[in-house]
C-alpha cells in the first residue's frame, strides 16, 4: 500500500536521478489513489525545451494514458513550488 510519503520520495528519487544525469533537480509524479500514472524528470537542460517542465511532461504522460484531459482525480507530487506556465496547465488539467 502506498502513503503520500512514498510518492514524495519517487520524486524526490527522480530528481536526484535527473541532476546526476546532467538534468534540473525537478521532478513530479502523478497519482490516481494508490496508482502511479505518470512521472517526469525536468528536460529543459537535455532538450533545450523552455517548456520541458517536469510538471508539463507528467501531465502529458498522464493524459496520454488515461486517454482524457481531465485530471479531476489525481495528485500531483512536485518538489518546488510550480511556475506559472506549469500552475496554469494544472488548473486547465
Amino acid at each position: 500500500m502506498y502513503v503520500p510519503v512514498d510518492f514524495v520520495k519517487r520524486t524526490i528519487d527522480l530528481a536526484m536521478k535527473n541532476v546526476e544525469e546532467g538534468g534540473r533537480p525537478f521532478a513530479a509524479v502523478i497519482v490516481r489513489g494508490e496508482e502511479l500514472i505518470a512521472e517526469s524528470p525536468n528536460q529543459v537542460a537535455q532538450t533545450s525545451d523552455p517548456t520541458a517542465h517536469a510538471e508539463i511532461l507528467a501531465i502529458r504522460e498522464a493524459c496520454k494514458k488515461l486517454g482524457t484531459e481531465h485530471l479531476i482525480d489525481c495528485d500531483i507530487y512536485v518538489l518546488a513550488t510550480t511556475c506559472p506556465m506549469c500552475l496554469g496547465s494544472l488548473y486547465y488539467c
